[in-house]
């Protein structure tokens, strides 16, 4: 039952872990230490492995403190980077989040599955 996310036995349920957990983290005299030091350690730039597919060249970078990494191209290997995907955009609230992609061999379409609110249902998306 709660493989679905929208029932009333899995909200009831969430529910109820959260009336428990939360007070007790709201306590917690280190949280805000532990959110500060590990928000401090997560943020620097975060590059990908560069990739080839066609004659174009992407890579994935994340700033530091973006929910997810953007999905950079470039023409050729000296030419400046632009995006071709921001999965940050996808949603207002950040609830859906991009979930795995891949190329055609000749770069030319690229296919790549959105999340909401992290279900395991993922829907197909394609561009050219």
């Amino acid at each position: 039952w709660l493989e679905d996310p929208d029932g009333e036995e899995t909200k009831a349920f969430v529910e109820a872990q959260n009336n428990i957990t939360l007070p007790y983290l709201e306590k917690c005299a280190v949280r805000k230490q532990f959110h500060d030091r590990l928000k401090e350690m997560w943020d620097y730039p975060k590059y990908g492995c560069p990739f080839k597919r066609g004659s174009r060249y992407f890579y994935y970078y994340n700033t530091g403190l973006q929910n997810q990494s953007v999905l950079y191209v470039q023409d050729s290997i000296d030419a400046e980077a632009k995006v071709f995907l921001d999965p940050n955009k996808f949603s207002d609230d950040g609830t859906v989040s991009l979930r795995g992609s891949a190329f055609s061999e000749d770069g030319e379409y690229f296919a790549y599955g959105l999340s909401k609110s992290g279900s395991d249902w993922v829907t197909i998306k394609f561009m050219k």
